[in-house]
């Protein structure tokens, strides 16, 4: 019965079963990719459509200016542009060669269909003033939701607290959207590709949280689509950065 309502807790929210419909993913080879922090290696096998590539705007704003007004402004002009949504995320998301290059203060992602020629033209065509300089580079990211249906006795509300008084998840994730639901909670992320050590700790602390084994915490992609298959290693994604004062 657990299992079943896991399965509708994630479906609940959108999160589809595509790859891995099993608390535990294929373990293949590990392969190698830019880490979280953006100055090492991470490996990961949660790939497919756990991994999207995308094209990210990196901002370096002029001194003093507002940097919700820079993020309000780039978002009207991508409306304007069609070009959809700006999605905040770290600076990892980005290649360590570009990073030796320019370690940006704003980050932001495009959407999955938007291309890096459209993301540059964007920027190309409407630099808000307060942007002294930009960077656009496609990146590979992870997209994925973390669930788990509690023990009996514990309550989601209770393990949302315990996993954000643990701080494992703030530490491994930086950024995510916890949500707590009737029969349990998910955690989204969006970001850097995650190394498969950062994933089992999160899975752990929400486990520990919940009262659970760890591979009670299931691992699902947010997107349907293929995404990126990384059991050959990493695909080329490189394009010519383009960068504009």
């Amino acid at each position: 019965m657990r299992r079943v309502l896991a399965g509708l807790l994630v479906a609940a929210v959108g999160v589809a079963w595509y790859a891995y419909p099993a608390a535990e993913p294929p373990t293949p080879v590990a392969h190698v990719v830019v880490g979280d922090k953006g100055d090492e290696l991470a490996s990961t096998s949660f790939d497919g459509p756990m991994v999207r590539r995308r094209a990210a705007i990196a901002i370096h704003p002029a001194p003093g200016a507002d940097r919700a007004g820079i993020a309000t402004e780039l978002r009207a002009l991508a409306a304007e542009s069609k070009l959809g949504s700006l999605t905040e995320a770290s600076f990892a998301v980005f290649s360590a060669d570009m990073l030796e290059y320019l370690v940006p203060e704003m980050t932001f992602v495009l959407d999955e269909d938007v291309r890096v020629y459209d993301a540059e033209a964007l920027m190309r065509d409407h630099q808000p003033a307060s942007v002294a300089f930009y960077l656009v580079e496609p990146v590979l990211v992870h997209d994925l939701t973390f669930c788990v249906v509690p023990a009996d006795g514990v309550t989601p509300e209770q393990v949302s607290q315990r996993q954000d008084a643990e701080g494992v998840l703030s530490d491994s994730l930086n950024r995510y959207v916890t949500d707590v639901q009737p029969d349990g909670v998910t955690v989204r992320y969006f970001g850097a590709v995650l190394g498969d050590a950062q994933i089992a700790a999160v899975r752990e602390s929400m486990a520990r949280a919940a009262g659970v084994p760890s591979d009670r915490v299931h691992v699902t992609a947010n997107l349907p689509g293929p995404g990126v298959d990384l059991s050959h290693g990493v695909p080329d994604i490189s394009e010519e950065p383009h960068g504009g004062h």
